[in-house]
């Protein structure tokens, strides 16, 4: 009888838990790019094109049915751009945020297109939760004009236990560095430069 109360209890309180949804900030770890120097001013905007706050699903029961949703703290779109900026920094750039390519001038413009955030978690196992999830990003730099200088698509996949931070946050960071070394090899000076 007292197992089936602990049972019981424990499942109210992963119900719970569930119900009242999941939320994680968008904050990278390490970039282990070198710190480049030098490369010339690179706009960047400051939005990221269907970037959305839900991000996922935490789930319940064996067959994983989505309860809670997962969520971002924040404009979700404005700070995923906060961290690209951070890469291209780190990459050697000049950064200025902008709201559109238009109104950078002169720079090249740094542009980004969400194809995949997604990320969910697996509590039948209660206490251990399971989290993964993965990332795809198009990013683009445009020359004033419009035409494509470049682009590229990253992925990042990450995993975790517990809480959304660590999965979402060592995804994106797999990304910045594979950006930042990207950025560090190229050179997209603006013509006034």
């Amino acid at each position: 009888m007292k197992s089936k109360t602990m049972m019981n209890l424990a499942l109210s309180l992963a119900v719970g838990l569930l119900a009242t949804g999941c939320a994680t900030n968008l904050q990278h770890g390490p970039l282990n790019t070198p710190l480049g120097a030098g490369k010339g001013p690179m706009g960047v905007t400051d939005h990221a094109q269907n970037m959305k706050n839900h991000i996922g699903w935490g789930t319940f029961t064996v067959f994983a049915i989505p309860v809670a949703p997962v969520t971002v703290n924040g404009e979700a779109d404005k700070l995923l751009m906060d961290q690209i900026k951070d890469a291209v920094v780190q990459a050697g750039y000049d950064v200025k945020m902008v709201d559109s390519a238009g109104s950078a001038g002169s720079m090249p413009v740094l542009s980004c297109q969400v194809d995949k955030f997604s990320f969910r978690n697996y509590t039948w196992l209660f206490p251990a939760v399971f989290n993964w999830g993965t990332i795809n990003l198009d990013v683009t730099i445009t020359a004033p004009g419009g035409k494509v200088l470049w682009s590229k698509t990253y992925t990042g996949k990450g995993s975790g236990f517990y809480d959304f931070g660590t999965p979402v946050n060592n995804a994106l960071t797999g990304i910045l560095n594979d950006l930042s070394s990207d950025l560090s090899r190229a050179d997209f000076k603006s013509p006034a430069s």
